[in-house]
């Protein structure tokens, strides 16, 4: 029998979570989290254009400085893969095409994530560095996006300069600094796992959900509805699915 799930992040959790971060008193000096997250959106509206080079006029080149910020404009990927055993498919947001989208459906699109990072000053610096490459490639790697551009600034969030990183190389980079964060087989390895458990530990039918406190190595399954699909799934989907 082939067990079909639909599972969706925690919305409502993550924008109180995001609040509280917003509530944080800061260290003197340190930008807010609302503010560093203001930097990352302004990063995305200067480096990205709504047509290509060639049909954009100067002046929508050189005027998006004076751009507002807009967050809401997005890509959606919607990738097929394998994780074990398990098969799956994937949809998250993305932030740009590199050059524009192919001709063929069946083509890959050259997808580029778009990331601003602290600069690198000392060992610790590149510590945290490499812990944040780890959400760069699982996002990447999964919705198979093969470039990521990081633009490191400041304390004041001035982009000091670029770099440009291939998702597939990230786990050997952070591998070859000797460093020992983390490891890309081991990531996958635990995803393979967790997903096979995740097969017998949810029961078909209604809605559950999955959940890991803080400091904890334990990861729950527990049913909050005994029937229905949340807000996961909207109507209309349903009734297509129905359909077909």
């Amino acid at each position: 029998m082939i067990m079909r799930s639909f599972i969706e992040e925690n919305n409502a959790y993550k924008n109180e979570q995001k609040q509280i971060q917003r509530n944080q008193r800061m260290p003197p000096g340190m930008a807010s989290q609302e503010l560093m997250a203001y930097w990352g959106y302004k990063f995305e509206t200067i480096s990205v254009l709504d047509k290509t080079w060639d049909e954009a006029t100067r002046s929508e080149i050189e005027g998006r400085e004076d751009l507002v910020v807009n967050n809401n404009a997005q890509y959606c990927s919607v990738a097929r893969t394998g994780i074990g055993r398990s098969r799956l498919v994937l949809g998250g947001e993305v932030d740009a095409i590199w050059d524009s989208k192919p001709d063929r459906k069946e083509d890959p699109i050259n997808w580029v994530e778009l990331k601003t990072s602290a600069e690198i000053r000392n060992d610790r610096d590149m510590l945290k560095y490499e812990r944040k490459l780890l959400k760069f490639w699982a996002q990447s790697f999964l919705l198979g996006v093969p470039r990521i551009v990081v633009g490191f600034r400041d304390q004041e969030g001035i982009v000091r300069r670029l770099e440009e990183v291939e998702t597939a190389k990230i786990p050997s980079t952070v591998k070859k600094s000797g460093r020992g964060t983390w490891d890309g087989n081991i990531c996958i390895n635990f995803a393979a796992a967790f997903l096979e458990w995740l097969k017998t530990a949810i029961e078909e039918g209604g809605t559950w959900r999955l959940r890991k406190a803080e400091k904890s190595s334990a990861i729950e399954a527990f049913k909050v509805e005994e029937t229905g699909t949340g807000d996961i799934l909207s109507e209309a989907f349903l009734a297509w699915r129905t359909k077909t």
